[in-house]
């Protein structure tokens, strides 16, 4: 579906990214790993064409992705609802895309009930509390059914409460909605929660990628058995 192909990226010569190659497949979830500076948040916006890499491709369906494709959406660790209602929200990116009214009636009901957010559908956004708005951002970033949901830390600041709603939510997308989810994350355990596969960067590096479980009980790597047991890595290791 999306595919790395060597990317690297630089920023006034210093390197962030460096040869990561990588295919990502339908209807699974990813966990990006790693610590402060790996790399992650740069890695997601080559993957988005939010940048270009300063070399490799990045494919997606097999094409050079060149720039932002709707099939691909995105939800950064503080996102932005607009002004007005959580059916305003919800119904935004239906509206630009041309939907039907009758189709999004429909797509919105769904959502409602998915994200457990009915009794919200008349509220401003204003006044949500911060898991609340959260759920939205998310329904509102899958209502237009991309392939492809990309997300920056999407439970950075909540309690565990709405933490546990959230990612019943992604779970639900995933089987539901049959999305791939690609989700940065800094916590180890909701990423063994939520991932079916894990990928570990540090340094620029992807340093080692499987299924979640082995990621995390049988590492391969000596650096990612170090920054899952929570030691601090130094010089790349």
């Amino acid at each position: 579906m999306l595919e790395l192909r060597n990317i690297s990226l630089a920023y006034d010569q210093q390197p962030v990214l460096k040869n990561i190659s990588y295919l990502f497949k339908p209807g699974i979830i990813y966990g990006i790993i790693g610590p402060n500076g790996a790399g992650k948040s740069s890695l997601l916006r080559v993957m988005t064409a939010m940048e270009r890499p300063s070399t490799g491709q990045v494919l997606w369906a097999g094409q050079p992705l060149v720039r932002h494709s709707t099939e691909i959406t995105c939800m950064w660790q503080k996102p932005h609802l607009f002004s007005g209602s959580v059916r305003d929200n919800l119904l935004y990116g239906l509206k630009i895309r041309g939907w039907s009214k009758t189709a999004q009636e429909e797509r919105l009901a769904t959502l409602l009930a998915n994200f457990k957010l009915q009794e919200y559908e008349g509220k401003r956004v204003e006044k949500l509390s911060g898991g609340e708005g959260a759920r939205v951002a998310l329904a509102r970033t899958v209502a237009p059914r991309p392939r492809l949901l990309v997300l920056d830390e999407p439970a950075a600041n909540l309690d565990p409460s709405h933490t546990a709603q959230l990612e019943d939510a992604l779970h639900l997308i995933a089987s539901e909605e049959k999305i791939s989810i690609v989700m940065v994350t800094h916590d180890m355990f909701q990423a063994k929660r939520v991932a079916g596969e894990t990928l570990f960067l540090n340094r620029g590096q992807l340093v080692e990628s499987g299924p979640t479980e082995r990621i995390f009980t049988d590492p391969t790597s000596v650096s990612t058995e170090k920054f899952i047991r929570g030691e601090l890595l130094e010089n790349g290791n």
